[in-house]
């Protein structure tokens, strides 16, 4: 922490606070002063009023003395006396009418002033009346006339007559001047407003000290750690504060900063998960944004446009892809992003890429909409290079050839053999004469049949690529009807049960008759050798969609999980009862059905039977 940051100035608060402190303590000290000094003034006005009661009734005695006396000159002398002692401005003895009778001032001796005695109850019948204080010349600060009467007494009766006639003998006035040397209450109250003033800037300093160490201090520390938070630094924590509501927060604040770290670390892990998923992807994938912008890419993508992935993020689509500054026009290349925002569905579409260094790539593009978790509109990209989808089916094309001549061989070569082992057999029995008529015609009745066999291999093949013709509608429950009656003797020998739910019975579907039975022929005796030991195969035909779905189950072994792919492959057999198959059959059904806007698919589980399902394309209401 700076020297700078420990000065009172350094904040916003801090500053704000000791503004707040500074105008109570200036308004705190303007009430102490002036309540001191309207105490004082107070103070002073009863200490005079004191004061001039007591001197009134001590001068009171001297007066009654000297009546009784009778000693005119000394009581005027007493008033002189009295009019000359500190504090006091004038004395004077007045009769109840208001006469002066004598005076400290010989100029007022005779002068009428009812008004000093007109509250003073002074008639016979009044009861006892208090002395009579007035302010002369207004305010704290003036003079202090006092009216005291003094009262008839049995041993004046003899001058002044009975006290229930005359109750007042006279009344006394004096006029005080406040006392100015600083004695009294007054005084002591100014002596002491300094001492309550450094008190109260005590107080002060105090209230500051405790404000700056449980408030200023911890709030600061606050302000650092969240500036620290904010900078990235999710290590800083604020600690132990002082207790209370701001050690409360500061506990809360660790906690939170604690739950950040764990949560932008595992959204850096989701982000790596996520970039390795996409980069486990074997085809370029880029995810852009409504603004071109390029939020996602995988290194295949990177290897695509030849850089690397830290120069794409971020960067424009066709800056990237194209090597243009402004968007594709949509005028003349189908963007992605631009169609998406008219109609958001998928779509696929073809472009020519332009690399760094010039050379040009054409591009398939699979593009889909995607809403970002934030509400953004995205584009999801799956792009694939037309020269490795060419090399690609390339090679599918020169593997399914290979499978396929592999096959041939295989199926042609032990026909050959023999045909070869019969001839060559033929020949030398013929040479030696070892041989009569009857076994060269046995053995050149096997080389026909080995031959009749090539043969039907041979034309099985020309049936896989056997070019579509025209079709018309044909009533499958008859072909269906026709085969299960064909196969009835072999169904009774293999111990196989056959159910028949066929609907509607006029159903009609798009092919031709021979391809529909042979279909049907190929599929129920491939259901026959799953069942070794017999079982049930169940047919069942309805309608669904425009198409008719040709249900064929049985209860065989089932086809293993990793074999079902394999199936519809030319040459592919692996038959339940032992024996070796041509695998032409379904490879051939596959090709028919294809070939008139069919399909088939299998489901099968190990143990428990096969189901093949038939998608045959409804003729209903063509014309045959």
């Amino acid at each position: 922490m700076t020297l700078l940051s420990r000065l009172w100035y350094a904040t916003p608060l801090a500053r704000r606070l000791m503004l707040v402190l500074t105008l109570a303590l200036l308004c705190a000290s303007g009430m102490l002063v002036g309540g001191a000094l309207w105490i004082s003034g107070t103070a002073l006005k009863v200490e005079h009023e004191s004061s001039a009661r007591r001197l009134a009734g001590l001068f009171e005695a001297s007066l009654h003395t000297a009546m009784l006396r009778r000693d005119l000159p000394g009581l005027g002398e007493i008033l002189v006396q009295l009019g000359g002692l500190p504090g006091v401005q004038f004395a004077a003895l007045l009769n109840p009418r208001g006469e002066v009778r004598f005076a400290s001032r010989p100029a007022d001796q005779g002068s009428f002033h009812p008004e000093w005695v007109s509250t003073l109850c002074l008639a016979p019948g009044c009861s006892a009346s208090p002395p009579r204080l007035d302010t002369v010349d207004g305010g704290n600060a003036g003079s202090l006339r006092i009216a005291y009467p003094i009262r008839n007494q049995a041993r004046c009766s003899g001058c002044h007559g009975a006290a229930e006639a005359h109750p007042v003998n006279g009344v006394l006035v004096i006029e005080f001047v406040p006392p100015s040397d600083g004695s009294g209450v007054a005084a002591q109250l100014r002596r002491l407003l300094p001492l309550a003033l450094a008190a109260l800037c005590l107080l002060a300093l105090v209230i500051w000290w405790v404000v700056r160490r449980e408030v200023l201090a911890p709030v600061g520390r606050l302000a650092h750690v969240a500036g620290r938070v904010a900078d990235g630094d999710l290590s800083a924590r604020v600690g132990s504060l002082s207790g209370g509501e701001l050690g409360r927060l500061g506990s809360e604040v660790d906690a939170m900063t604690g739950r950040l770290g764990e949560m932008i670390q595992q959204a850096g892990q989701q982000g790596v998960f996520l970039q390795g998923l996409v980069d486990a992807a074997p085809d370029p994938m880029v995810v852009i944004g409504d603004d071109h912008r390029i939020v996602l890419a995988n290194r295949a993508y990177a290897e695509l446009v030849q850089l690397p992935l830290d120069a794409i993020r971020g960067e424009a689509c066709h800056r990237i892809g194209r090597q243009l500054d402004e968007p594709c026009p949509v005028t003349l290349v189908t963007c992605p992003l631009a169609e998406l925002r008219a109609r958001p569905e998928a779509l696929r579409t073809v472009m020519n890429y332009k690399r760094p260094d010039g050379s040009p790539v054409s591009v398939e593009i699979h593009a889909a909409p995607l809403v970002g978790p934030d509400g953004r509109r995205l584009v999801v990209e799956a792009i694939r290079s037309l020269d490795d989808q060419v090399r690609f089916s390339q090679e599918q094309r020169l593997s399914a050839v290979g499978l396929l001549a592999n096959g041939v061989a295989h199926e042609i070569h032990n026909p050959l053999a023999s045909i070869r082992l019969a001839l060559q057999s033929s020949l030398r029995g013929l040479r030696d004469g070892s041989m009569d008529a009857a076994e060269v015609s046995e053995y050149l009745e096997l080389v026909d049949a080995e031959i009749d066999r090539c043969v039907l291999i041979t034309q099985r093949l020309m049936t896989l690529s056997h070019p579509p013709g025209p079709t018309r509608p044909v009533l499958i429950a008859g072909a269906i009807d026709d085969m299960v009656a064909l196969l009835a003797e072999e169904a009774r020998s293999a111990k196989v049960k056959v159910n028949l739910d066929i609907q509607p019975a006029d159903a009609r579907v798009r092919g031709d008759e021979a391809e529909m039975r042979q279909v049907a022929l190929n599929l129920f005796q491939n259901a026959f050798h799953a069942m070794p030991e017999g079982g049930l195969l169940d047919i069942r035909l309805r309608r669904e969609d425009g198409f008719y779905h040709l249900a064929v189950r049985d209860s065989g072994v089932g086809i293993p999980v990793e074999e079902q792919p394999l199936i519809f492959m030319p040459f592919f057999s692996r038959r339940a009862d032992g024996r070796r198959g041509s695998g032409l059959g379904l490879a051939i059904c596959k090709a028919i059905l294809e070939r008139h806007g069919g399909r088939i698919s299998v489901d099968s589980q190990p143990g428990l039977g096969s189901t093949f399902h038939v998608f045959l394309a409804s003729a209903d209401g063509e014309n045959p």
